[in-house]
């Protein structure tokens, strides 16, 4: 197994990638006018006041280099927290950090858009800095992306000007099922036609795979998994995808893969569905033992298939009280945590998660649990009728039409190179 920088590992997948529809994009921005002032909300001292690079187009799988405030030697900036913004097209990105890095780079930098989107022609990419909100003091500082019109804000962008080459080598591969829970030790299963490992060997990359929080309240659906690719650069034999460790929630997760030998590349879509003991790959988890407090558990929410842009929303019953909300993400998928609330009587609840699959018909889909008088979890089912076999009381009113609708789709998220990596 090979290790490489995240730097090593971007510029190399530029590389190989550029037969694969996928766009890499290595902190290759184009200069914007700015005024040199630091942002409104920022204090006088921020280091950076304008970011400027050194052409004025991307062309497809290319790179560029960077410097800040208008000094070509300086390209790293170390004192002090700082944020770093991404948008397309001048919308935030899904994949903008909430959380501020000490100190940024601006050459050759982890704009890690190797992504299983499919770019278009014409597409702009945005980069902006700014002060993360917080104090160091109290722990609390995050990243509140701005909007691109904020003055003074010290931006630059890039549009993208050129189309593949050739197009991917149609690869298939098999869907991975894994148990909540239960150790997991397999690799994927993907055909190899079109590609020859022969003389190179060849270069993999799979996603999602990163433990990073693009906005307030996402999981990581894979969390407790390792992802290792294996075999790279090793003529005759074509690279693998390793998977260990132990899933640590439920539901489905459409995502893909690419794989190079240097000439051709092929792209592969696979879901990886992760069931409960029962079969049953519900999309909601309570990450909670049997006999634990309920008031403040964390609810896991995984699902994938779900129409771009619609609402989604979760509601605890027996009493309606909504404990989460908001818009499904790019490629219809939802990772998401929400909180039981304090105050649930003994007895009987559910949660109930509403959006809309990717065909526009309804997703519905129920956990049902009980709580003890002293407020801790009795049991948990993804059906009132196996939940009342356990022995408890379960109240009418309770029982709510709704399945579980996973539909299929194409597959989303950051596909980035990463070795061993803890998912």
């Amino acid at each position: 197994m090979r290790a490489r920088s995240l730097d090593q590992q971007a510029t190399r997948s530029g590389a190989f990638a550029r037969r694969a529809g996928i766009v890499t994009l290595a902190a290759a921005l184009v200069a914007v006018p700015l005024a040199a002032a630091v942002p409104a909300n920022a204090a006088p001292d921020f280091p950076i006041t304008s970011v400027a690079f050194d052409n004025t187009a991307l062309m497809y799988g290319g790179e560029s280099k960077a410097s800040f405030n208008g000094d070509p030697a300086l390209t790293r900036i170390d004192d002090q927290y700082i944020c770093q913004y991404q948008y397309k097209n001048g919308e935030p990105s899904e994949y903008s950090p909430t959380t501020p890095s000490y100190g940024v780079d601006a050459p050759v930098q982890r704009y890690e858009y190797l992504t299983s989107e499919r770019y278009t022609e014409g597409d702009v990419y945005t980069v902006a800095y700014g002060e993360p909100v917080g104090t160091v003091e109290n722990d609390d500082l995050a990243c509140v992306v701005p909007p691109l019109s904020t003055p003074g804000l010290p931006q630059a962008s890039l549009t993208l000007t050129a189309t593949p080459e050739v197009p991917p080598v149609p690869l298939t591969a098999t869907d991975l099922k894994f148990t909540r829970g239960v150790a997991v030790d397999q690799y994927l299963s993907y055909t190899t036609v079109g590609l020859d490992f022969t003389a190179t060997g060849g270069y993999m990359g799979f996603g999602p795979q990163s433990g990073d929080e693009p906005a307030p309240g996402y999981i990581n659906p894979l969390e407790g998994i390792t992802i290792d690719t294996l075999d790279e650069a090793t003529p005759g034999k074509a690279p693998r995808v390793h998977f260990t460790g132990t899933p640590k929630y439920s539901g489905t997760v459409d995502t893909g893969f690419f794989v190079t030998d240097g000439t051709n590349t092929g792209v592969a879509d696979v879901k990886i569905i992760t069931t409960d003991k029962t079969g049953a790959a519900t999309p909601i988890t309570i990450d909670l033992a049997i006999g634990q407090p309920v008031a403040g558990a964390t609810v896991a929410i995984v699902a994938a298939g779900l129409q771009e842009g619609a609402a989604w929303s979760a509601t605890v019953r027996s009493t309606p009280i909504i404990v989460g909300s908001g818009t499904i993400a790019f490629g219809g998928q939802l990772a998401a945590r929400v909180t039981i609330p304090a105050g649930l009587e003994a007895g009987s609840h559910s949660i109930t998660v509403l959006s809309t699959n990717a065909d526009g018909t309804p997703f519905t889909s129920v956990l049902y649990f009980t709580v003890s008088a002293t407020g801790t979890l009795l049991a948990v089912s993804t059906s009132a009728a196996e939940l009342a076999a356990t022995g408890t009381d379960f109240a009418p009113s309770l029982f709510i039409a709704g399945g579980l609708l996973l539909a299929g789709a194409a597959f989303a998220g950051v596909t980035v190179i990463r070795r061993r990596r803890n998912a």
